[in-house]
């Protein structure tokens, strides 16, 4: 695939002494992937202590896995594995040896208590399946919700409460099926709505209340109406779902979510200055290529990386990271290169599981005369081998490609996995055919089921099997929502392509200027041709380019084969604000 390489970014790799990339941003983001498995759990014994624990690798892998308790203890001495390095063997084979002997963190959790298989998570509480959160309280399948309680089946969800099947959404409570809404109260089933109360199946709503598909209601209508659509019942919440989705193809659809943010592309950014194709971003600055980032400054190529990380390129699953590169779930270090687990550091090179030290190269220690020497030979030797700016291969952690996050945002099947030369892991962990519940027996009604329910064991239409928690029935009942007919796994599947694609593409502004009813014909006719089959909104107000069809341009991550109708942010502002 070709890709460019700006003036900007030759200038980026020139202050950190590190060649232009040899791959394309897709190809080096999957390559990084490829080291996080965050959601994949094995039971497993503690290769320290013995105790029975759940582990990112399954106990019939080589990998050395211990507990917190051990890991985090005096009993682990990263130095016990320290080796010199050889100059007649590569960088990245030497490392993956060393790899696999020194201990790794069976989870990566920070202070999370009762909580059980939550993963790149801090000061958790009671919670189940959280993945990459923080501060989060008796929520379960979740993704990248923060400081938020009593949320199920959520992503990227910031700040709320009560919150079912809500992706992209800030500041909810007792709401579900919400994309892209702030600030709502016991909405349900809507779109880009902001400071409603009291709504069902909207979209494009500014602070109202009582609202059904956009229609306005008195509030003894509106609960009357609310109380005959029985969304309690899955069959007709499914046919709900269908209506929504027909009835909200006339939304408006901002071509990227930025938010406070000054010559910035991508999508769901925040209070952001000069942040390129990057993705859920917040407090940024000079940089590219970014995934998931908080408060990162002149840094190319993060992903998970939070907490001020700062003149740094390639890493993933860090925090506080600065002059750093190629790196992997090491946190609070600086001018740390090629390592792995590594905290409160500075000075690293190819070390693993390395904390509170300085000046060490494979896990041994040097003075900094002599760890600067080696250090410069070490990447001379590196260059040479093509291997200095490259991040880790592809099966350097031990992980199958299916096990990672790569294969959710760049899947492969397993013989395109092998054909790459990438592993797969074939003994992921559940059960299939080991249901004793069909989905049809399944009460259509919450009210309906019986606690006894938590004993069965349900099928997907994937053909996995699961269960339904205690603490989560519990919550369907609170929110009277039916139990769902899917698998947490493609329950999270579905959520990521809500969330939308990180990609982009450009477009075109869909906004034609035209008001009247026989002008509408026209436009969709001619949307057919620029746009493709489906009708163009019918403004409502004047735009700046009156009724001739909107000039202006974008990346988005919206895709051409999509049908949403997607405006730039003056024409969107113009209807909508």
């Amino acid at each position: 695939m070709h890709f460019v390489i700006e003036v900007d970014d030759l200038s980026f790799y020139a202050r950190l002494n590190v060649p232009a990339p040899t791959l394309c941003p897709d190809c080096r983001h999957a390559r990084r992937l490829a080291m996080r498995n965050e959601r994949t759990f094995y039971k497993r014994a503690c290769n320290s202590c013995k105790k029975s624990l759940i582990a990112y690798y399954p106990q019939e892998k080589p990998q050395v896995v211990w507990c917190p308790e051990c890991w985090w203890s005096d009993k682990l001495d990263p130095f016990q594995y320290g080796k010199d390095f050889d100059f007649s063997r590569p960088f990245f084979e030497q490392f993956k040896e060393m790899y696999v002997k020194v201990p790794t963190l069976s989870l990566d959790v920070v202070n999370c208590h009762d909580s059980e298989y939550v993963s790149y998570c801090g000061d958790d509480k009671r919670c189940y399946l959280d993945i990459a959160g923080e501060a989060n309280m008796d929520c379960y399948y979740t993704k990248f919700v923060k400081y938020s309680t009593n949320c199920v089946d959520c992503s990227f969800l910031y700040n709320s409460e009560l919150a079912y099947e809500c992706v992209n959404c800030h500041r909810v409570n007792n709401c579900s099926f919400l994309n892209r809404c702030l600030d709502c109260h016991n909405v349900h089933l809507s779109y880009d709505c902001r400071g409603c109360t009291d709504c069902f199946g909207c979209w494009n709503l500014r602070n109202k209340q009582y609202h059904i598909f956009n229609q306005p209601y008195s509030r003894e209508d509106y609960k009357k109406k609310i109380a005959e659509l029985k969304r309690n019942s899955y069959a007709t919440l499914e046919l709900l779902k269908k209506e929504f989705a027909r009835e909200s193809q006339k939304a408006l659809v901002r071509f990227a979510q930025l938010t406070n943010c000054t010559k910035c592309t991508g999508d769901v950014q925040e209070q952001s200055k000069n942040v390129k194709e990057s993705f859920d971003i917040t407090k940024s600055e000079d940089s590219k290529w970014l995934c998931d980032v908080l408060d990162a400054k002149d840094c190319y190529d993060l992903d998970f990386s939070l907490y001020k990380p700062e003149q740094s390129i390639e890493l993933i699953s860090t925090l506080n990271m600065t002059y750093s590169g190629f790196c992997n779930a090491s946190h609070f270090c600086n001018h740390t290169w090629y390592s792995d687990k590594c905290n409160n550091s500075s000075n690293l090179f190819g070390c693993i599981a390395v904390n509170k030290k300085q000046y060490c190269i494979l896990n041994k220690q040097y003075t900094r005369e002599s760890f600067d020497k080696l250090r410069t030979r070490i990447i001379e030797q590196m260059k040479r081998a093509g291997e200095w700016g490259e991040y880790f291969p592809v099966g350097t952690s031990g992980f199958g490609y299916n096990e990672t996050v790569a294969q959710e945002y760049f899947p492969l099947t397993e013989q395109q996995t092998k054909s790459k030369g990438f592993p797969w892991w074939d003994k992921p962990p559940g059960t299939r055919g080991k249901e004793t519940l069909k989905p049809y027996q399944i009460p259509d009604t919450i009210e309906e089921v019986q606690d006894s329910l938590t004993k069965e064991i349900l099928v997907c239409v994937c053909g996995r099997n699961y269960r339904i928690v205690g603490y989560e029935l519990a919550l369907y009942r609170k929110m009277g929502i039916p139990i769902p007919r899917e698998c947490p796994e493609c329950r999270h599947l579905n959520r990521n392509k809500i969330a939308g694609e990180r990609h982009l593409w450009k477009r075109r502004c869909c906004c034609n200027g035209e008001t009247s009813s026989k002008g509408q014909a026209s436009r969709e006719k001619e949307s057919e041709t620029i746009h493709g089959p489906w009708p163009v909104y019918q403004n409502t107000t004047s735009h700046f380019h009156g009724k001739n069809p909107c000039p202006n341009e974008f990346e988005t991550s919206y895709s051409p084969e999509r049908k949403e109708l997607i405006y730039c942010e003056q024409c969107y502002n113009a209807e909508i604000i």
